[in-house]
């Protein structure tokens, strides 16, 4: 027979390698021919044969191939290490040969061989190998899916035995599909078996039996009797966790009896050592043992740590029935090294990190792959963009050429146009201004010339015209300067100091017309001392230009807003004002000479001014920008260098005018310090919020003499200043530093200690949004700047008084023991139910005392005092006492306790005392007072 099959395989063998030439991969008919006969010949002695002929015959297919299929005997038969041994000779042949295919059959037979025996990890990186592989080729026959589908399931079974169920039945559903596909009836029973034992480890019992029951169904069509013994295992097993034994016993025993006798060792394991658990727990240890031993020896000779692992945990339990201690604790050690061999941590991390080392390794040949594609559809599309764009260079050069002669010509009108409009504008208005004070002049002297005209007359025209002569010789020397400026022949002499002082004198004139015209005008330098090098003359042109053009379109009620600070080497000065803003598409033309916008229709000018400053602004070496304010109104922004290059300077000062303005601040500082004492004593105190310290000033005007006035310069002091003082009232602005006028009242509303005090909000911000917010937020009153004096001193008066009837009405329902009944605000009374809580919890104490209150109370001694002051006309000690007489009333009305035991328990240790108090406070005795309780 050996010299038959040694003839039958040389042939083959030459045959092939006559064959191997056309194709290096050996062809597919040849593949075939080879594999038939090594699957009718499973025994090794022949398979040993068929190798050695392959060699002789160098016909590596036919070596790869033989390996292959002895390793799958060896492991069939339970001898794990040739198995191992044979499939990795068929690796490296397959590796010499590059055959990615049956690279791929070898190391998943490497991941299945590994796998039996539990070492996991090297399973794991052989098969995900394998996946590698499978995923980089591009081919999909029926072999390439089908290998696929092995790698797949070897890497749920290892998934399954680390616990990981959720990715094990990801896996075996991917893997159903695919067989599916493959209409593989043995692929298809050995995945729904699968998923069947996931079911059963989720205690899904009915879910676990269908999938068993399909999984048997395959297995009979591919008459696979591995396949039906493992169901009957999992039949077995499903009764055996239902506790119906006697069936699962049974159904063991049909897969015992399909195994028993055939070489695959590994898997008659499990129903032999099924059986013996079901028999320990019939309590038939003596047979249980018998099988144990079978299976004990076997395990032993395959070297499969987890059937082991099963054994010595069911000889720990039968040593324990048979009270043998120590052979039980042995096998139950013995039990947990088996297992923690086969599922470590290592073994988890190691499968994790191949996954994930697989996921990239695909997703990088993912991206390769459209890099590939990427480039050379960009290579395509840069020739046909290149050839493209050389033919629309060409015409749109042409195209572009007449286009911007046509929009030359076109701007040239359009220019010429603009400024013929201009200048018949300008000349326009410049008659305008002239013929108007001329008007007044001439007609004037004409009624001098022609009439008698009395002496306060003639001294009322003279005025008019001198008025009038003074404005034309401005508008004169305006023109002439501005042309000066523009010819560069104007030389005016730099001057160095304060230019903060300055602007504020410039700014002093203005004020009384802005009052008058119901404007509010703000200088906010940012200290009061900027040193700058500048043209007093330029200065002071530049500050009147902009300022009448902020007061001719701000409106009544409005803002103007002076600000002034340092930009690194740059003065910054902005004037901003309220009102409407300025079209968007006026703004680069608003320095244009003679330039008038839109929005000059109510207000005739020669259109000079704004070019005229930016002419001085520049021969500064500085520049002008305008800007809309969104919803506010318009920011004109002046930059000049605060030092300048190469210039002779002289030191400027004007100690008149600094003087006033120094000493007008320090009087304004006297002026606080003295009426923080009014003339009463008792006068209600009010604190003044105010950054503007000209109108804290004026506010103090109308309110000194008749209460005491503390000041604060923005929100935070002003908080500060509240805990401190405890006033009466607060008046307070909007617009401040730090923390504004807002949150001023949000905080003084939320403090326990401060939130009885009235608060009238002072501010130049008139909308109805921001007057309903300030009442939101706990302010009293509302008024507008510039207000009324004679409504600000009936706010406070009336303001005071509210709260002082208040006081009264309380203090006097106090005493009548009535107090619940009088109409007080949530705070004030949330405030005073804590207060009474606190003293009547602590009114035996003799010891109770107002500091002791205001500890409790977590606030210091003068605020409690002012505080409850404020609500109820009371001291602290006084309001202690009247609680306690309020509470020795209650007493000797309503029981018969001594006289003695009631003024103890209301805090008096002295009794007479007690007597005393009681009778000053209610023209009683105490002994009169129980007699007649409702005097």
């Amino acid at each position: 027979m050996k010299t038959y099959l040694y003839i039958l395989i040389t042939g083959l063998s030459i045959l092939f390698a006559c064959r191997k030439s056309d194709s290096p991969l050996y062809s597919e008919e040849a593949r075939k021919e080879i594999d038939s006969i090594l699957q009718k010949n499973c025994n090794t002695d022949s398979l040993l044969i068929f190798l050695d002929s392959f060699k002789v015959a160098n016909n590596m297919y036919g070596q790869v191939a033989t390996y292959g299929q002895l390793g799958k005997v060896y492991r069939e038969n339970a001898s794990f290490d040739d198995a191992i041994q044979y499939h990795k000779r068929g690796l490296e042949m397959a590796t010499q040969m590059n055959d990615t295919l049956e690279i791929v059959k070898a190391l998943n037979n490497l991941g299945t061989n590994y796998r039996r025996i539990g070492i996991l990890t090297e399973a794991s990186e052989y098969h995900f190998r394998a996946l590698g592989l499978i995923e980089k080729m591009k081919g999909r026959t029926y072999d390439i899916k089908k290998n696929r589908l092995v790698a797949m399931n070897g890497i749920g079974n290892i998934y399954l035995s680390l616990g990981n169920n959720n990715a094990a039945e990801r896996v075996f559903r991917n893997s159903l599909a695919g067989e599916k596909e493959l209409n593989s009836a043995l692929g298809q029973a050995i995945n729904t078996a699968n998923l069947g034992f996931i079911f059963e480890s989720r205690e899904e019992y009915d879910s676990a039996y269908i999938y068993f029951k399909q999984s048997l169904s395959y297995n009979q069509q591919a008459k696979s009797d591995l396949g039906i013994s493992l169901c009957y295992n999992h039949f077995g097993n499903l009764h055996e966790k239902k506790g119906e034994l006697d069936e699962a016993l049974a159904n063991y025993h049909k897969a015992y009896d399909i195994m028993k006798g055939k070489s695959d060792h590994w898997h008659w394991l499990e129903s032999c050592i099924s059986m013996a658990r079901v028999l320990l727990k019939l309590n038939n240890p003596a047979l249980a043992q018998t099988y144990l031993s079978q299976a004990r020896k076997t395990a032993r000779d395959i070297n499969s740590f987890e059937h082991l692992s099963a054994i010595h945990k069911l000889d720990y339990i039968y040593f324990l029935g048979q009270n043998d201690c120590k052979r039980a604790l042995e096998s139950y050690i013995q039990s947990q090294a088996y297992a923690d061999s086969v599922k470590n941590e290592e073994s988890i991390n190691h499968l994790q990190n191949l996954r994930i080392k697989y996921e990239i390794e695909k997703n990088a040949q993912e991206i390769d792959l459209v890099k590939k594609n990427f480039i050379e559809e960009q290579r395509n599309k840069r020739i046909i963009l290149t050839v493209s764009i050389l033919i629309l260079l060409m015409t749109c050069s042409a195209i572009a050429f007449l286009w911007y002669a046509l929009r030359m010509r076109s701007k040239t009108n359009r220019t010429l146009r603009q400024v013929e409009q201009i200048r018949t504008g300008f000349f326009t208005n410049i008659t305008h201004e002239f013929r108007t004070p001329l008007t007044v002049i001439l007609g004037l002297v004409e009624q001098m010339r022609n009439n008698d005209v009395s002496k306060d007359e003639t001294e009322r025209y003279l005025n008019s015209i001198q008025r009038q002569g003074n404005n034309l010789l401005e508008l004169v020397n305006q023109l002439l300067d501005m042309s000066k400026l523009m010819a560069k022949a104007d030389r005016k002499q730099w001057y160095r100091g304060n230019i903060v002082a300055f602007i504020r004198m410039t700014l002093d004139s203005y004020r009384e017309y802005a009052c008058s015209q119901y404007i509010n005008l703000l200088f906010i330098p940012e200290s009061n001392t900027i040193e700058m090098d500048f043209i007093p003359e330029y200065f002071n042109k530049i500050m009147r230009n902009l300022l009448s053009n902020a007061l001719k379109y701000t409106p009544a009620n409005g803002i103007i807003r002076i600000e002034m600070k340092k930009d690194k080497s740059l003065l910054r000065l902005q004037v901003f004002n309220t009102g409407n803003e300025i079209p968007e598409e006026e703004i680069p033309r608003l320095f244009d000479t003679f330039y008038q916008g839109s929005n000059n229709e109510k207000q005739i000018g020669t259109g000079i001014g704004l070019p005229y400053t930016r002419q001085m602004v520049e021969s500064m070496n500085g520049n002008i920008k305008v800007y809309n304010k969104k919803g506010e109104g318009v920011v004109f922004s002046v930059y000049i260098p605060l030092d300048q290059d190469s210039i002779e300077r002289l030191p400027w000062i004007d100690a008149t005018n600094v003087t006033e303005r120094i000493r007008g601040k320090n009087d304004l500082e006297k002026i606080q310090v003295k009426n923080n004492v009014a003339e009463n004593s008792l006068s209600p105190s009010i604190l003044i919020v105010e950054d503007n310290l000209d109108i804290s000033f004026y506010i103090s005007t109308l309110l000194k003499g008749k209460y005491h006035l503390n000041y604060a310069s923005d929100g935070k002091e002003g908080i500060d200043k509240a805990k401190n003082y405890m006033p009466d009232l607060i008046l307070t602005d909007l617009m401040m530093p730090g923390m504004d006028g807002y949150m001023l009242c949000h905080e003084i509303r939320q403090s326990e200690i401060l939130n009885h005090i009235p608060i009238i909000i002072i501010t130049a911000k008139s909308s109805d949004a921001d007057r309903i917010r300030g009442l939101e937020e706990g302010a009293d009153a509302y008024l507008i700047k510039p207000f009324n004096a004679e409504e600000l001193l009936v706010r406070v008066e009336k303001l005071l008084e509210q709260r002082r009837q208040l006081r009264d009405k309380f203090s006097k329902a106090l005493q009548e023991g009535s107090a619940q009944n009088v109409e007080l605000s949530s705070r004030d009374r949330d405030f005073l139910n804590r207060l009474t809580s606190i003293i009547h919890s602590h009114l035996a104490d003799k010891d109770l005392n107002a500091d002791f209150i205001a500890d409790k109370m977590c606030m210091s001694r003068t605020q409690l005092n002012r505080k409850i002051r404020s609500i109820a006309d009371y001291t602290a000690t006084t309001y202690i006492l009247q609680i306690r007489m309020e509470k020795a009333k209650r007493l000797l009305a309503s029981t018969e306790q001594a006289i003695g035991d009631i003024a103890t328990t209301c805090g008096f240790e002295d009794t007479s005392y007690f007597t005393r108090v009681f009778k000053q406070m209610f023209n009683v005795t105490p002994s009169q007072y129980r007699k007649t309780p409702k005097l």
